[in-house]
């Protein structure tokens, strides 16, 4: 692992865990803010073969990133961060339910809208595009909007 972070100049994670049984790797980005740990994800992704995304609207208004591929020995490897909705430029809205229930939906540049708590799935291209309009925006202040 420490060869392919070598070859490609890649940020070092905050936490790495090797798994031999399996032949696979987590990696996770938890210091920085969260456009660097979103393009720390993806920059490590641009070196991997059979890339898949999935973005998590959790509590908290965080957004979860997962992404998973295998390295070119067919290694595979798993790489998570999160960040605020507003430090990447989103927003959050409620909305009453038929049930009673208020429902949460949090909107980033260039991705579709997200229920909370459930996972959709993204492109490379789509979060690449996040992260370069999140550098360019001020975060919102946390808020919802009715």
């Amino acid at each position: 692992m420490r060869g392919h972070i070598r070859t490609y100049n890649l940020p070092r994670p905050d936490r790495l865990v090797i798994s031999t049984p399996s032949r696979s790797v987590h990696a996770e980005f938890t210091a920085g803010t969260a456009v660097d740990r979103f393009a720390a994800v993806l920059l490590w992704t641009a070196t991997l073969h059979g890339t898949e995304f999935g973005l998590t609207y959790g509590a908290r208004d965080e957004i979860r990133l997962a992404a998973t591929g295998q390295t070119s020995t067919g290694i595979g490897l798993g790489l998570t961060c999160s960040g605020s909705v507003f430090e990447l430029g989103g927003t959050v809205e409620e909305h009453d339910g038929l049930n009673g229930w208020t429902h949460r939906f949090a909107t980033l540049p260039g991705l579709p809208t997200l229920a909370e708590a459930r996972t959709n799935f993204a492109s490379y291209d789509e979060l690449a595009r996040l992260v370069a309009s999140a550098r360019t925006v001020t975060p919102a202040v946390a808020g919802v909007a009715a």
